[in-house]
């Protein structure tokens, strides 16, 4: 579950429409009523609309630099934008964008726009899902202009012309669109509806899982992840073995990591984590987590035991953005409930059946998990985490912590964590 803040460049607050599209993916919304550092440092995105067809916000505008660091610290920031002229200079990282105001009800998907977006858990977009609003969309920014590693989402009638797009910025990501999303979203116009308002804010492509060549323990010894199958079991945590009843992979070339540097992998050196772990450099997405098991965890969560992501873990000695990696394969490991196995012997999580799964994996992976798991595709669906996953400010303060006071990752454990000992970690691990 992410905290997503939301705010009206018009309104100097969020607005009661936009909190249904965060709900309703699983989200905590939280209502910003200036987007200043203090109250974006909370926030793992901010999602902004700007209702004006003559304007900016000022008050947004006044707070850039704050919105930008934040961004850079690892925020998402989602802008769905009327007014479009000059748009250049309310993006991060932007500078180089030509935007062109020119309103009109055509909307087509981009070539090579990621599945994740066209066919996600709330349902699928194509070319006519935002056609004949009452103006679809507000301008298009060129494709020539776009900034360093975007990727195009939406686009006009002419592939060219970009209505909607995301691009990395530090650690952090900006996405940026010109339909009138805070039209649409309180049901304003029939021909966009609230599902397909849902669609367009919730379908965003999200990977989470090891690389090839990770070696997980097995019974049968260490296996390396691409090895694996279904029925294949594996050491957990919480004692004992589990049956994997899913496992499926993405492989990224170079042309898309390109186009995608925000999937590039993040290399967790050997020993970086504290003890010795991991045992090898380990690779794995952005948003995969690692299980943190420290003092500095307990005095802040009351429990020493705290799920991570990569992502966050980046300011640490050791661990970064793999930028010299040509080609990875991301692999997707699913039990009956959320597991925390060993990779490299130290210990990270399987795929979660949150709200996030189903964006998580291929199209091809996808029917399949509908079926295994039926109970993820209902709306009232509540997954259970393995261990405490704090809010994205939290892991961000975690970190922070040990890197002050230089304390290992891992250090309340003896020695590494080999699934031999598994009898014996098994009471630590549930203190």
């Amino acid at each position: 579950m992410a905290t997503v803040g939301y705010y009206s460049m018009t309104n100097g607050q969020g607005i009661a429409s936009q909190v249904d599209e965060i709900t309703n993916n699983g989200d905590t919304a939280v209502n910003v009523t200036i987007p200043n550092a203090a109250q974006l440092a909370s926030l793992d995105s901010l999602y902004v609309v700007n209702p004006s067809n003559g304007n900016f916000g000022a008050e947004y505008m006044s707070n850039l630099a704050a919105i930008t660091a934040a961004v850079n610290g690892g925020m998402n920031l989602i802008i769905f934008d009327r007014y479009v002229t000059n748009a250049q200079t309310i993006l991060p990282g932007g500078s180089s964008i030509t935007a062109v105001r020119a309103p009109a009800s055509d909307i087509n998907v981009a070539a090579g726009a990621p599945a994740g977006l066209t066919n996600g858990p709330n349902g699928t977009i194509n070319n006519s899902t935002f056609d004949n609003g009452n103006y679809s969309h507000h301008g298009y920014v060129t494709l020539g202009s776009l900034p360093a590693g975007a990727t195009p989402l939406l686009t006009t009638a002419n592939a060219s012309q970009i209505v909607a797009f995301t691009y990395p910025v530090g650690a952090g990501n900006v996405f940026y669109s010109t339909i009138p999303l805070d039209y649409y979203t309180g049901a304003s116009n029939p021909n966009i509806t609230p599902a397909e308002v849902f669609s367009l804010f919730g379908n965003t492509q999200s990977i989470l899982c090891f690389t090839r060549g990770a070696l997980i323990e097995t019974p049968r010894g260490k296996k390396q992840v691409e090895d694996l199958k279904v029925g294949d079991a594996t050491y957990v945590s919480s004692g004992g073995t589990k049956r994997i009843k899913c496992i499926s992979s993405t492989k990224l070339g170079k042309a898309a990591l390109a186009r995608q540097p925000q999937n590039r992998p993040v290399r967790i050196t050997a020993g970086a984590l504290g003890n010795g772990l991991p045992h090898r450099d380990l690779l794995v997405s952005r948003q995969h987590r690692m299980l943190i098991d420290s003092k500095v965890a307990e005095r802040m969560f009351g429990t020493c035991k705290a799920l991570v992501s990569a992502i966050k873990l980046t300011a640490l000695p050791g661990i970064y953005v793999d930028e010299d990696v040509e080609e990875v394969e991301y692999f997707h490991i699913l039990f009956g409930e959320h597991q925390i196995i060993w990779a490299e012997g130290t210990l990270s999580e399987s795929l979660f059946t949150g709200p996030e799964v189903l964006k998580s994996v291929p199209p091809s992976a996808r029917a399949e998990l509908e079926e295994l798991f039926p109970e993820i595709c209902s709306a009232d669906y509540q997954a259970i985490s393995a261990a405490l996953i704090p809010s994205g400010k939290a892991q961000k303060e975690l970190v922070a912590r040990h890197l002050k006071n230089e304390k290992a990752m891992i250090a309340t454990l003896e020695g590494s964590y080999l699934p031999q000992k598994v009898a014996q970690t098994q009471a630590h691990f549930l203190h």
